[in-house]
């Protein structure tokens, strides 16, 4: 009798290994080579794509479709539309791609049409903004040696639990911006050190997967420049300056700056202030009738268009920041940082950093308004407990930078 429940426990348990199937519930899902927003994309999945489930582990399922293909999906491919991001096409393995030229002039038009060709962009940044930067099995020695001895990492993320904010799709026009701002910024050129480059990108990742948005692939590239500035796109791609990663002296600190960019993109900023852009976009005509009027180039009325887009948001700039520092904080909490990196960084750059008044100066709004950014910051985080769990990794922040 015993054999034959045995028998039965054992075919249950093999048959439950490939029975269950579901539909996907969001368009433009990545289907994985691994488990990890790191690894190379097979297929992009769409809404009401079937497949079979063959393994779970906490946030990815391993899956096959029916044409036999196998890979791996984020488990947010079956939640709730209304708490997901269509990824678009950052969905798509853009890491050795060039983005069609075509679709970026056609999407800024009326604000940097008069721009592309400038000799102050990054025209590699701008035609292939996302690169893959991490090793796979570099990255998940990273994340062993930086767990070892401590709670493993999910135990960190349980600790804090966040709510997802409302929906939001990347669209093209939103992508285009990005990569227009992204070579901007990287018009200095990048760093040729690699192993910097991977340090930096393996502490992003580590914050990733501590976010609601555990699958969405980012870069981070680093200007070669003194400059003093960091600046995440609505797209994933982050850019940070040499210059700040000089101020930075520690891994915490750089974690919590780097958890800060990313939660502009969670909380959806960049896809706010899109929307508030288009409006002037559509005022193109009304720009041509005053071009006439006061016989003004199409490069002048670019530039009419940048600083009134500047002006626009300088009173909403403030709201932006407090709420990404509160964000950051917690993806910092839950990736087992000491969150505190932030407003000692903040404190850093507020007493070292001269306020620049140029409004082309990557650092223009940095220095503005930190007194209150850190008040806000430090009030907030008194309310959450940490103990001496929470690591600063001063030391391996050093070895990578100095």
């Amino acid at each position: 009798m015993i054999k034959k429940i045995l028998f039965f426990l054992t075919l249950l348990l093999f048959s439950t290994q490939f029975v269950f199937a579901d539909t996907i519930q969001n368009n433009n899902v990545s289907l994985r080579s691994g488990a990890g927003a790191f690894f190379p994309v097979i297929k992009v999945l769409k809404k009401g794509d079937y497949v079979k489930l063959i393994k779970k582990n906490r946030y990815w399922y391993k899956v096959k479709l029916k044409n036999g293909k196998k890979g791996w999906i984020s488990t947010n491919s079956f939640g709730k539309v209304k708490k997901s991001i269509n990824y678009g096409l950052v969905s798509r393995d853009l890491s050795g791609r060039s983005i069609s030229k075509l679709m970026v002039t056609a999407a800024v038009k009326g604000f940097f049409e008069n721009k592309i060709n400038s000799k102050n962009l990054n025209k590699d940044l701008f035609k292939q903004p996302y690169k893959r930067y991490l090793d796979p099995f570099k990255f998940m020695n990273f994340k062993q040696n930086t767990f070892s001895g401590r709670l493993n990492q999910y135990s960190y993320r349980d600790k804090y639990k966040i709510d997802y904010k409302s929906s939001f799709n990347i669209t093209e026009d939103m992508f285009a911006t990005s990569s227009f701002v992204a070579a901007r910024l990287g018009a200095p050129g990048l760093i040729n050190d690699k192993r910097l480059t991977q340090y930096v990108n393996s502490v992003a990742q580590l914050i990733v997967e501590s976010t609601e948005f555990f699958d969405f692939p980012i870069t981070v590239h680093i200007v070669n420049t003194n400059a003093v500035f960091a600046n995440a796109t609505p797209i994933g791609v982050i850019m940070i300056s040499k210059g700040m990663l000089k101020v930075i002296q520690s891994e915490n600190e750089l974690a919590c700056l780097l958890a800060h960019e990313i939660s502009h993109v969670t909380l959806g900023h960049g896809i706010t202030e899109a929307g508030k852009r288009k409006h002037m976009i559509k005022a193109e005509s009304a720009f041509g009738e005053l071009d006439d009027a006061t016989d003004k180039d199409d490069a002048d009325m670019d530039e009419l268009a940048n600083e009134m887009y500047e002006r626009s948001i300088k009173g909403r700039k403030a709201k932006y920041e407090m709420a990404a520092d509160q964000r950051g904080a917690i993806y910092a909490f839950r990736a087992g940082y000491d969150f505190n990196g932030m407003a000692t960084l903040l404190n850093r750059i507020k007493s070292t950093i001269p306020v620049s008044q140029e409004a082309e100066d990557a650092s223009h709004w940095l220095p503005m308004g930190l007194k209150k950014r850190i008040n806000s910051l430090n009030n907030f985080t008194s309310t959450v407990n940490s103990d001496s769990s929470y690591k600063t990794f001063k030391n391996r922040y050093l070895r990578y930078t100095r």
